[in-house]
Order: C-alpha cells, then structure tokens, then sequence
C-alpha cells in the first residue's frame, strides 16, 4: 500500500504483520494513522495468502495514546464532523481487527494507551514482554472508551477490574495483566518476537475457515449487544468530546497542571 505514511504493511509465511510506525511519537495516533491501521487490516483480511494479522509497534512502543496536535484539532471541532471524520477512523480501526476473520494478535512492548489498548483488546492473543503497560485513560479528558472496551474489557478481567481501568484510569502493568487474563502470556522482551513468530505460526497452519467459524461462534455468543455499545459510545463521545471537560484537559495538558473539570 504505497500511500501508507503511519503504518508498515509485510506478508511472509502466511501471516501479515501491521507495524505502527511513529517512532519520534512513540506510536501516538491521529485520524490520519488510525484510518491507515483500519485500511491495512481490512487489506490483510482480504488477501487470501495472509492467514493470521499481527499488531505490534516500531520501537520500544505498542502504541502511547493520542498524538497531542491531534488532541488541539479535536478539541476545536463540531459534533458532527467528529462522528464523519473521526470516529468513522477510530471505531473503523477497532471494528477491522475485532471483525477481521482471522486470527489477529497485539505483540504489545511499552505502553498500549487509550486507543492503544483499546486496539489490543479487540484482537485475540495478546503476548506481552515485561515492559508493556496497558491504560484506558480516556477519563482523564473527561471521556470513556468508545471504541468496544467498555463491554470488552469486562469480559477478559472482569467487571471489578475493568471498572477500575475505565473509570480511575489505572495503569496495569506486564506482571498483573498476564494474573488477570488481560495477557495471554508475558515473556522476557528479548524473547517476545519470538514468541509471537511461534504463535502466528501455529495458527497460520491451522485450519483458517474453521478459525473463521470459530472467531464467529465466540464473538456471537458474547457480543449480543457490542454493535449496540459501538452506537451508543458514538454517541456519547461525541457529546463529550465537544464539551467543556475535554478541552480543560487539553488546556491543562498544555499548561502542565491538572486538569480542572466542571
């Protein structure tokens, strides 16, 4: 994909590997980078010689949240042009990997952040090595995760832990999120890469229309209202993104203080 500026695209072996790649931001996101990450997972979902996507980032980052000059444009928009621009990127994002019918993988190393960790939540396997840190902190803009983690987070650690994710923004490191199931397994970083190669390998080789079927059958029975949550948290973002909260923190941001919300 020649017009790719934010994210790396290779096929090899039977499995596509999508690289976030904004080294000098430590991967942050805008528009722009998340419409990239939902065009090249849906271009790896299409090919039939890829059978397994992998997620990872360039560097020593998964992905550590927003880029801040995308923060300062968002904060100065309407209602409406967030839902046609914005969102149809990042919930477009989320929803390619979450309903990619193959098998997808987050090779997470450093910090998965806000729409970071929204992303490796939505894949199927999460390998980790001891650097990575995951933080839904989408409140601390006065926000809350609206791209699926609100009702898919619950359902890997729990509605106590999840609670404590979205709402006090905690942070969960490697350690803790491989005890609460956030993780598949953490390892050594050294051995991360490694472990991923292993694990896409195994699943390339496997029986990907009975993946399909399978990734299918376990979305179903758990998502019986994830399309319903997608709309809702639309809607709900949008109000808050345009409303006073949200742009106090990006003051506050700005100014090096803590935010001060109404």
């Amino acid at each position: 994909m020649a017009d790719q500026r934010y994210v790396i695209t290779e096929r090899a072996g039977g499995v596509g590997r999508l690289t976030f790649n904004r080294p000098e931001l430590e991967n942050r996101y805008d528009v722009a980078m998340m419409g990239e990450i939902r065009d090249a997972v849906a271009a790896l979902a299409a090919d039939d010689d890829v059978r397994v996507v992998v997620l990872t980032g360039v560097g020593n980052s998964f992905c550590a949240g927003a880029d801040p000059a995308f923060l300062d444009a968002i904060a100065a928009m309407d209602p409406d042009r967030i839902k046609r621009t914005v969102y149809a990127s990042f919930q477009g994002a989320v929803r390619a990997i979450k309903l990619c019918p193959k098998p997808t993988i987050a090779e997470v190393r450093g910090p998965a952040f806000v729409a970071g960790c929204e992303m490796a939540v939505a894949c199927d396997f999460r390998l980790a090595d001891e650097t990575a840190r995951f933080r839904e902190g989408w409140i601390d803009f006065g926000l809350v995760p609206p791209l699926g983690g609100m009702f898919l987070l619950p359902q890997l650690v729990g509605l106590g832990k999840a609670t404590e994710m979205v709402m006090l923004g905690t942070t969960v490191d490697a350690t803790e999120a491989a005890a609460i199931g956030l993780v598949n397994k953490c390892v050594p970083a050294a051995q991360l890469t490694a472990e991923v190669d292993a694990l896409a390998a195994r699943l390339a080789a496997g029986p990907a229309r009975a993946h399909a079927v399978a990734k299918a059958g376990l979305r179903r029975a758990m998502e019986s209202s994830l399309a319903a949550e997608w709309e809702f948290s639309l809607e709900a973002q949008t109000l808050l993104l345009s409303g006073p909260d949200f742009k106090e923190a990006v003051t506050a941001l700005k100014e090096g203080r803590s935010p001060r919300f109404r």
